[in-house]
């Protein structure tokens, strides 16, 4: 049976989650202010790596990348090297 389609009982008692002193509906503002709130929240929990200099940056990539480079190239010889 479902229940979201079936007839309901009205209990004469007035909805008490609604407030009747405010509109039903967010306003414009507050939704400008939540969105700005929301940024700002998410800006000051980003990762730590965004906030390196740019040449400490530059200087850990370069690090990586010859990593990398050192591990293929080791990989490579012990592939290409003959078997005994």
């Amino acid at each position: 049976m479902n229940t979201l389609l079936a007839p309901q009982r009205l209990s004469g008692i007035p909805d008490t989650q609604r407030l009747t002193s405010r509109p039903p509906h967010t306003s414009l503002l507050d939704r400008i202010a939540l969105h700005i709130g929301l940024r700002l929240l998410i800006w000051s929990t980003r990762s730590p790596r965004l906030t390196l200099d740019r040449e400490e940056h530059s200087r850990s990539y370069r690090a990586h990348t010859a990593r990398a480079a050192r591990e293929h190239g080791y990989t490579r010889e012990a592939l290409l090297a003959p078997r005994p």
